[in-house]
């Protein structure tokens, strides 16, 4: 079965059990909390992902690691994956938790990327257009990117609104030859 696959479904159970128990909140600060760890700490994810080292030890370095950072019932859950040989695909497990969290509460990811840095204004605006067009809450990370030499890329999932001026070039250019083409 595909690491996604298997992500999913344990995401999805960990969804379930924490809006059975009314602590969704509580629970999604824990985990991305052990997200971030993860994603800081190149010793951490090879401690979870080796074979070698066993069960007991890795559920040791957890609860030392996340003893005051995380609750009980997610300390349970990630020593639940452990026992289920699934810790080398945790980060995937809490990446899939995050998506189907945002999916529940309606929240759209978009990712900007503008040659300059936007005003509050623009930014504001910019969020109203997309969550009309999505009709979902929007949370925008902004990024700047020198190679846009101006305007915007917006990524909404797996869809990208290109308004850069490149773009805009490339638009006209292939407009110009197909009309000298046609003559």
């Amino acid at each position: 079965m595909s690491n996604i696959r298997v992500a999913t479904r344990y995401a999805s159970a960990l969804m379930k059990l924490t809006n059975e128990q009314k602590k969704s909140d509580a629970v999604a600060e824990d985990l991305m909390t052990v997200k971030n760890a993860l994603q800081a700490s190149r010793e951490l994810r090879n401690v979870f992902a080796s074979p070698v080292i066993p069960k007991e030890k890795k559920k040791a370095i957890l609860r030392d690691v996340f003893k005051k950072k995380a609750s009980e019932l997610v300390l349970g859950y990630l020593e639940h994956i452990i026992d289920k040989g699934r810790e080398n695909v945790l980060g995937e497990i809490l990446t899939q938790y995050f998506i189907q969290r945002d999916e529940q509460l309606g929240i759209v990811r978009v990712s900007v990327k503008t040659s300059v840095e936007f005003s509050s204004k623009q930014e504001k605006d910019l969020e109203k257009q997309l969550e009309a067009m999505t009709k979902k809450k929007i949370e925008i990370a902004f990024n700047l990117d020198a190679s846009i030499k101006g305007g915007f890329i917006a990524r909404v999932g797996d869809t990208v609104l290109d308004g850069s001026v490149k773009r805009q070039l490339e638009i006209l250019k292939i407009k110009l030859k197909q009309g000298s083409f046609n003559n």
